[in-house]
């Protein structure tokens, strides 16, 4: 991705996935005999990079634990009403050892669909959980030094601990909002050992795929880490992602490091390296209907924007056609031509609405919205256009309503422009702006403009040094003027 600074990147559930392809094909599909149907598709939707979430070795445990979880059921039920055992596997995030499954294909199947990716443009997306590891990991018995140990005293008075043995009790893997990961035990970083250790999975990671995805960051950070264990574990003395990052890309300058991150920490983790972060801040106010503040939030430093993962779906989140209702296609019209990484999910331009808990491998058959598809196969070829990919970024003076969005994207002085307006409000607006970008096209026909309307043409009118749009209710248009 070294000539394309602002990746889209596709996330799948790659066991479903897999699953899914098996039963079209009518025999079991590994990483090593995905179809070329699957490649020509992600080109043709001008993917950068695919992120297979989900092929690292499973954990026994963590499976027994997912389906006997009463509080998972019915998360089970409302994604899969006949949901059965069978269809229930451990959380992607309880990981027992970083080597791929080898019920996907092993390393040598991950080697080879690497390869055939490469060979289509694509990059390679893994995960990476710094935070914890699953119950039945090596390390407990090999190292349990890498743990944080507690008193079985205080250990007995909790859920939030795990003991091999009846004995020996160790903290389980927490953010320190929410109820402990009980199919994981907790990494004890404020041992400097353990802190090596994981730098040397980041590296063996750096030589078999193209980038990863951090689980939740900003557990790592010092501060963060103190507060929720130094008076268990002891005290973080040193930032892991700083030296991680620096030995990761020793060994491989062009790995990507994408941050998983909450809590007003993305600026930070961008400082000590991440080449993004999660932007969960305009998810909410794209979701509220906070116009104002997204606007705000599009006036961030470019140094910040630049480095920002824009989304409208993934697994953590609702689906986005039940989240954003009538304004899902405005949303994403604005999140894929922002600045920065772009992420869809796997189902998502389906349109699919139940959202599938990562711990089930068969979804519900739904019919989806075709609209969404239809829209992004208009889309679709703007998205490698340099100015999305690459270029600059301004927001757009507008006069007439206040409450329409709208920014453009620029790259050199004449060679690519682009321009969102986006409406999410349930009644039409209109406003207009200055720009020179229009003043050579001769008639409308020559205006390459897509709207996400699916019956409907968008309005518009050009005037020498401008442009007047008007939007309907939920509506958002992208004029293409160069590139």
């Amino acid at each position: 991705m070294s000539d394309i600074k602002f990746p889209l990147v596709y996330e799948l559930n790659t066991r479903l996935w897999l699953s899914e392809l098996s039963d079209k094909h009518g025999e079991p599909i590994t990483l090593a005999s995905v179809p070329e149907t699957e490649f020509q598709k992600w080109q043709q939707h001008r993917f950068d990079a695919i992120w297979l979430m989900g092929v690292w070795k499973p954990s026994v445990k963590g499976q027994e634990i997912a389906r006997t979880h009463r509080g998972l059921w019915q998360d089970y039920e409302r994604a899969l009403p006949n949901w059965t055992e069978d269809d229930v596997v451990c959380s992607p995030y309880c990981i027992a050892d970083y080597t791929v499954s080898e019920a996907l294909g092993g390393e040598s199947g991950l080697q080879k669909f690497r390869e055939r990716l490469s060979s289509h443009g694509l990059k390679l997306i893994l995960d990476f959980v710094p935070n914890h590891v699953a119950l039945d990991h090596a390390w407990l018995s090999q190292h349990p030094e890498y743990f944080i140990s507690a008193p079985k005293s205080l250990a007995l008075q909790s859920s939030d601990f795990y003991s091999p043995d009846g004995e020996h009790f160790f903290a389980c893997g927490k953010d320190p909002y929410f109820p402990a990961w009980t199919d994981t035990l907790q990494l004890n970083y404020a041992n400097p050992d353990l802190r090596n250790a994981m730098i040397q999975i980041l590296q063996s990671l750096a030589k078999r795929c193209d980038g990863v995805r951090c689980d939740m960051a900003m557990l790592e950070l010092k501060s963060v880490f103190n507060q929720t264990w130094r008076w268990l574990a002891g005290e973080m003395t040193d930032e892991f992602w700083t030296h991680a990052i620096s030995a990761t890309k020793s060994i491989n300058p062009d790995f990507l490091f994408i941050a998983e991150a909450y809590w007003e920490t993305e600026w930070t983790l961008q400082q000590m390296g991440f080449d993004f972060t999660y932007d969960k801040k305009l998810y909410d106010r794209l979701h509220r209907r906070d116009l104002f503040g997204v606007k705000a939030h599009l006036s961030a430093s470019w140094d910040f924007q630049r480095k920002m993962v824009c989304f409208t779906e993934n697994h953590d989140e609702p689906r986005a056609a039940l989240q954003f209702g009538k304004n899902n296609r405005a949303a994403l019209l604005l999140v894929l031509t922002m600045p920065g990484m772009r992420l869809l999910h796997q189902g998502q331009l389906e349109g699919y609405t139940r959202r599938i808990p990562v711990q089930l491998i068969r979804r519900y058959n739904e019919d989806g919205d075709p609209n969404i598809a239809r829209f992004y196969q208009r889309l679709a070829h703007v998205l490698h256009n340099p100015a999305i990919t690459c270029g600059g970024f301004a927001q757009l003076h507008l006069n007439g309503d206040s409450e329409v969005i709208g920014f453009t994207r620029f790259y050199g002085a004449n060679i690519a422009q682009t321009f969102t307006l986006v409406n999410l409000t349930d009644s039409p607006k209109e406003v207009y702006f200055s720009t020179n970008a229009f003043d050579s096209v001769e008639s409308y026909e020559h205006v390459e403009v897509i709207t996400t309307e699916p019956k409907h043409s968008p309005q518009f009118e050009l005037w020498t040094g401008g442009i007047s749009v008007r939007l309907r209710a939920n509506e958002g248009v992208l004029f293409v003027a160069k590139g």
